[in-house]
């Protein structure tokens, strides 16, 4: 038996693992597309054994394969997952959720520089192939044999992938001999026309996103919710080659609509707030955080947003974090000392600087620093605990209760030790509201 034959009888048992773990990466990808708000349709597939079979023998004739380490190392699409955008220009949002999401082995653009076959005007296959596996910490016990798999995500428009299907099928598929130079013709100009569709596409988005900017109306979906925050940074910042992850939008709209700022024109001045590069967070953490930042109530509603619509990660198959009473009780105590440190350092800062009443300030590790109100192990403690915070209130996971109250106390020990640490006029009012906020809370706890 040769090596193809070797292979193919290999595959024959192999092939449902190929398919299920495309199956896993298909949901993955299909999740985070849905939560960060990216129409696309995504499908997935193991690669049939009869496909397979004729491809191994056209390439084998080529160049023979000397084992079945140089066919694994040849077919890299045994497993694939395809994602086709509605809109062309999701296609960079899509990359980052690729790259933050799977362990990338390769990333090949196309067109690529080989020389076409056949002299044409347009520039044929316009897409991102991503050559991935299944991070392993991600998967149960039982999946984390599908890590090993290597799987091939095809990222291109609608209209490419239908124009590529249709070009392979004639080119690389026919059993009618090669094509006549008015059929290459004819792909070409339908090429043309995908082209210049996706010009469409990528107009029809900005079209989109305008008519929601210059309305009142609210957020009907959370599709148009990501479009113009998306747009409004690229606006914001042209120049800017980086942009951070989308996140979950599909938990900010819902936030959004029970806070009743489900609009334009309620969001804007918080987003005019949010540098780019000052904070790798995703977008939609951001704009909560300069929302909820020192208001219980706000901090309530984005949990309540978090519960309807299902804050797991992107991994369907992991299960549901279970609370006990006393880490409920845990959790309560340190956001509600996180909430009191927020409306501290705000105070703080609005003594130092009464024009900063007429903006937004919001706690974050560049303006505490600002502050010069803490010594550099307590600037340290104070980014350790707000890494905790971010990790409780836009996460999943749940620390012990144990560790949440020690940090709940020291969250207290900041705020004590604050007043100490300002100027002498300052420190009257700010030992007044530390006494005030400390005493609310003792009182709530008896």
């Amino acid at each position: 038996m040769n090596i193809t034959e070797q292979f193919l009888n290999r595959y024959a048992k192999e092939h449902n693992f190929y398919l299920e773990a495309a199956r896993h990466c298909a949901e993955i990808c299909e999740a985070g597309i849905e939560q960060n708000g990216i129409k696309a349709i995504v499908t997935h597939r193991a690669k049939r054994p009869g496909r397979l079979r004729d491809k191994l023998l056209a390439r084998n004739k080529k160049n023979p394969y000397q084992s079945l380490e140089d066919i694994y190392r040849d077919i890299v699409d045994l497993a694939g997952v395809r994602i086709a955008l509605y809109f062309p220009g999701d296609r960079e949002e899509v990359r980052k959720l690729i790259t933050n999401t799977f362990d990338v082995v390769s990333i090949k653009e196309f067109p690529s520089t080989s020389k076409p076959t056949y002299r044409k005007r347009f520039s044929g296959y316009w897409a991102t192939h991503y050559r991935v596996r299944l991070k392993e910490d991600t998967l149960p016990d039982h999946h984390k044999h599908y890590a090993k798999a290597l799987i091939e995500i095809q990222v291109a428009s609608v209209l490419m992938h239908a124009w590529s299907e249709v070009e392979h099928d004639l080119v690389y598929k026919s059993f009618a001999g090669p094509l006549s130079a008015a059929e290459y013709a004819i792909l070409d100009e339908l090429n043309g026309l995908m082209l210049a569709g996706e010009i469409s596409l990528e107009q029809l988005q900005r079209a989109v996103k305008d008519r929601i900017a210059s309305s009142k109306r609210r957020f009907s979906n959370h599709y148009e919710l990501s479009s113009y925050l998306y747009f409004f940074l690229k606006d914001k910042h042209p120049t800017l080659t980086d942009e951070p992850v989308m996140g979950r939008a599909d938990i900010l709209l819902r936030f959004l609509q029970l806070s009743g700022m489900d609009t334009p024109e309620s969001i804007e001045g918080y987003l005019y707030q949010i540098e780019p590069g000052a904070d790798t967070r995703p977008l939609v953490d951001q704009l909560i955080d300069l929302i909820i930042s020192g208001n219980s109530k706000l901090y309530l509603l984005y949990q309540t947003a978090k519960q309807e619509v299902g804050a797991r990660s992107l991994y369907g198959f992991q299960r549901e974090i279970k609370v006990s009473d006393d880490e409920e009780k845990a959790l309560g105590f340190f956001i509600s000392r996180w909430i009191e440190l927020e409306q501290l350092l705000r105070k703080v800062a609005h003594i130092r600087d009464p024009k900063s009443r007429k903006k937004l300030w919001v706690l974050s590790p560049t303006n505490c620093a600002g502050l010069r109100v803490f010594s550099d192990r307590d600037q340290a403690d104070f980014g350790r605990l707000q890494q905790l915070r971010n990790q409780l209130v836009h996460g999943i996971e749940r620390p012990d209760a144990g560790p949440l109250v020690e940090a709940g106390k020291r969250i207290e020990k900041l705020m004590l030790d604050l007043p100490d640490a300002l100027p002498e006029k300052c420190r009257p009012a700010i030992r007044r509201e530390v006494n005030r906020l400390l005493k609310i809370e003792r009182r709530r706890s008896k």
